[in-house]
């Protein structure tokens, strides 16, 4: 791999890394506490190892599909990390019209990390949606 493609592979390995810390400490809160774990968050374990899957047999391709839809699906409040599901609820208007919406604060922040880490792949993505060949 190149230089580039190492520092992505390696990045989402970190993310990987504190991605499967912050499970493994709702596992320790569920166990310990009178907290209990919710579907999303055994969706949440299922997409994490997919993504390990992923990691493990060098697919970075797919890797970053994985990573990106499986913060997206956090940031949504389809999937869970964090032992009590704290997201953040705002109210935004339309005409009169209240639409809750609401999001999870450490989906958010390690779909900016993810972001960060593969901003090269990204750029091309969009390049390629405005560029003709």
């Amino acid at each position: 791999m190149q230089r580039a493609q190492l520092k992505e592979f390696y990045g989402y390995g970190l993310i990987l890394i504190v991605l499967a810390a912050a499970q493994l400490y709702s596992v320790y809160i569920a166990t310990t506490t009178d907290v209990s774990l919710t579907w999303k968050h055994y969706l949440g374990f299922g997409a994490t190892v997919l993504a390990g899957v992923l990691w493990a047999f060098r697919k970075p391709q797919y890797l970053f599909y994985a990573l990106g839809l499986t913060f997206l699906l956090g940031y949504e409040n389809l999937l869970g990390f964090t032992p009590t599901l704290d997201f953040t609820a705002t109210r935004y208007y339309l005409n009169n019209t209240p639409f809750p919406v609401s999001y999870q604060d450490f989906s958010m922040y390690m779909l900016l990390i993810w972001a960060y880490v593969s901003h090269e792949r990204l750029r091309t993505m969009v390049q390629s949606l405005f560029v003709k060949e």
